[in-house]
């Protein structure tokens, strides 16, 4: 397959495409039809050695339960073929190296009728994220252990009379930060967000929350189990 092809499948217009994400595409039958640069740098294989190939041979992602996501006929098929969007998911995938890589996919499908059918998958790395969140679990899970050893035995503590506060997945995904000590500016840097919109989104969870501070907050969710 020409160098050409392999840029730009079915005269697309991929060589316009300027995205820090890594992009391929694949066809009907699931054979990679284009590889970007940014795909070749995130998960090491260049663009000949996969063009043509199955991309859940190539991929080959699983879930956080390691389930094989990346199959024949997975799940962002079957909805392709039906016209329908897939909302972005993480997978797991091994690298060439034997490392591990946690992925975020997003999905689209070109709405061109007479042009050749296409799935554009674009990803981008989320290892830290998916490693600080499974750190703020553990330290959730610890925090929760050591409150209930320390409860009073002689009485049932009433955690809550009044309904959970519902909280927002960004507000979910904050606290769980705060639970590991980060600092604002650093769970902006994790979420990609600005200093200023992670701040606002600690001071609306606090007020959700129905607490002063940080640590209240930390305390308040391990004993509800929000976190």
């Amino acid at each position: 397959m020409s160098k050409a092809k392999a840029e730009d499948p079915g005269g697309a217009g991929w060589e316009d495409l300027v995205t820090h994400d890594g992009v391929f595409a694949i066809d009907s039958l699931q054979r990679i039809t284009y590889w970007s640069a940014s795909a070749e740098r995130l998960l090491g294989y260049r663009p000949k050695d996969v063009i043509g190939k199955l991309c859940y041979e190539v991929v080959g992602g699983r879930d956080s339960r390691n389930y094989r996501f990346c199959r024949r006929n997975c799940p962002v098929m079957a909805n392709a073929r039906r016209g329908r969007p897939t909302p972005d998911y993480d997978i797991l995938c091994v690298l060439p190296t034997s490392q591990e890589r946690w992925l975020n996919v997003s999905v689209a499908i070109p709405k061109r009728p007479r042009a050749e059918f296409r799935v554009i998958h674009l990803f981008r790395d989320v290892s830290q994220r998916r490693r600080t969140e499974e750190f703020a679990r553990k330290v959730s899970s610890g925090l929760r252990h050591l409150l209930e050893e320390n409860a009073p035995s002689q009485r049932e503590v009433s955690l809550s009379p009044t309904p959970l506060p519902k909280l927002a997945r960004r507000e979910l995904e904050v606290l769980r930060l705060l639970a590991t000590g980060m600092s604002t500016r650093q769970i902006a840097d994790t979420l990609g967000l600005r200093p200023v919109t992670a701040r606002n989104h600690i001071t609306r969870l606090l007020t959700k929350l129905g607490v002063e501070n940080r640590l209240q907050a930390v305390v308040y969710a391990s004993e509800r189990r929000l976190i």
